[in-house]
């Protein structure tokens, strides 16, 4: 079953619109990289995709150091050498996969209704999250293009045709080694094949060839998954709950409503009134890309099970279904209401476009999702580097979002100090070693922490600290200025 491809007189310009939409996100997405320090996660991409051997890096995944596939590393690894800024080079890669991303999304939809509402589901994907991740140093942006490609190709390629199943096992294969969480997106398909094949006749060319890439894909992988899952057995910060999965339609499109609800409003003022419902009936791949929404509910399940995570972004494979399903849905109700079309175009665009542009603006200052107060917490962490006496350790625990962006940001980082947890005589398997080359971090124990205590400032120290230096004999003095905590022990 394949889709029509429909290329309505008069609309070739929105080809050009969305090349120039697709250019404008790319742009503005270096320019916001470039001013934008690394955070946490970020910063695990970069110390870890620019270690000197391929070997290197793989050891890092053998131990589950991250949670995510090497896929990413992989393709970072690459743009790392590019002569550009490290917050550039390493974002590009994102910036680069979101726009193409909107590219594929837009012609999956023409193809099934117009130029013009095309344009609307790339509109809408610019008020999603989505702009977000096409300048962070991290894979959802390219899983997001890889999700667009194995849509259309699963839409628009013959199943006759023998290439058709060996791109669709290609795309799956690459889009679990871009995050494991792609094996949830053949629920949708395998669902809807169900509801729209006779149950006697075997699966599908496309689906077996998706099964085949994706067990492929994690075969390889199967050494980095057992340590990821061993890392994440005791619990992860943000763990499957009903209230994160009711949540996460909220953290996907934060910017859809009004917009949304604006264009119901027009809809509803110059929509043509008729006796008779003319409405035609949704078709199968319409169908297919709503199904995509039951991606959460399969990642709930799986993070109850096995992962025991769960979080918005690792759903953004379904952003090119819904813009496709939106697409779809406009032009079924609206395709003779030439001017809700445009209003909503123009609603949409206009709203992702000002929300951009407000990020251009104070691009140095743009939180990661969900915020963390780490910007903040940095700027005043640098200002202290410079104020501490050079024979002073500054020292902040093990796990802090902070103690990695200090470490990495740190014009002296050899007196950037983590301090272990009670009772931990070394770090985690997981814990990285240095933040570049020549940039050791040194951890110390709590013991360590007694005999230099002199010559150390805690940074948001525990209590539990505090209380077992104050049982010891030190006296401490303790500075807030807002945002951190300095204790200053003597």
């Amino acid at each position: 079953m394949n889709a029509p491809t429909r290329i309505p007189e008069g609309q070739n310009w929105t080809f050009v619109a969305a090349g120039l939409v697709s250019a404008v996100y790319l742009v503005t997405s270096i320019l916001i990289a470039r001013h934008r320090l690394f955070w946490y996660d970020e910063i695990f991409t970069v110390i870890y995709s620019i270690k000197p051997t391929f070997a290197g890096m793989w050891r890092v995944f053998a131990v589950g150091a991250d949670g995510t596939s090497p896929g990413n590393y992989l393709v970072t690894r690459l743009f790392a050498h590019l002569p550009l800024p490290l917050e550039i080079s390493a974002r590009l890669p994102s910036a680069l996969a979101m726009a193409a991303g909107l590219l594929v999304t837009f012609d999956g939809a023409r193809r099934l209704t117009d130029g013009l509402h095309a344009l609307i589901g790339v509109a809408f994907l610019t008020c999603s999250i989505l702009p977000y991740y096409g300048y962070e140093a991290r894979p959802y942006a390219l899983f997001f293009l890889i999700a667009a490609a194995a849509l259309w190709l699963w839409m628009f390629t013959p199943e006759a045709s023998n290439p058709s199943p060996l791109l669709i096992a290609g795309i799956f294969f690459v889009a679990v080694w871009v995050h494991y969480y792609a094996v949830l997106w053949l629920g949708p398909y395998t669902l809807w094949e169900l509801l729209n094949r006779d149950t006697r006749r075997v699966p599908s060319r496309k689906l077996i060839a998706s099964y085949a890439g994706v067990l492929c894909g994690l075969g390889l992988l199967a050494r980095p998954i057992l340590a990821q899952y061993r890392a994440l057995a005791h619990g992860f910060w943000s763990p499957a709950s009903i209230r994160n999965l009711i949540l996460t339609f909220t953290d996907l499109f934060p910017h859809i409503l009004f917009p949304m609800i604006a264009v119901l409003g027009i809809a509803a003022l110059w929509a043509p009134k008729q006796k008779k419902s003319l409405v035609p009936p949704m078709q199968p791949y319409e169908q297919l890309c709503w199904l995509f929404a039951l991606l959460p509910i399969l990642g709930f399940v799986v993070g109850k099970v096995a992962t025991h995570a769960f979080l918005s972004r690792y759903f953004i494979g379904l952003l090119p279904a819904f813009a496709i399903g939106l697409t779809c849905l406009m032009w079924r109700h609206f395709a003779s209401a030439t001017r809700t079309a445009v209003v909503a175009l123009v609603l949409f665009a206009a709203f992702g476009f000002a929300l951009q542009l407000e990020r251009v603006r104070h691009s140095s200052s743009v939180r990661p999702i969900p915020p963390t107060g780490e910007l903040d917490r940095m700027q005043s962490m640098l200002a202290l580097e410079e104020q501490t006496p050079a024979d002073r350790f500054l020292v902040l625990r093990t796990g802090d979002l902070l103690s990695l962006e200090a470490h990495y940001y740190a014009r002296h980082p050899e007196r950037i100090v983590f301090l272990l947890n009670s009772g931990q005589n070394s770090p985690d398997p997981q814990a990285p070693p240095s933040t570049g080359e020549n940039r050791a971090i040194q951890y110390w124990t709590v013991e360590q922490l007694h005999a230099r205590a002199g010559q150390s400032i805690l940074i948001d120290p525990m209590q539990e600290t505090l209380d077992d230096l104050h049982r010891s004999g030190h006296s401490m003095t303790e500075h807030f200025d807002g945002v951190l905590e300095e204790v200053t022990v003597e």
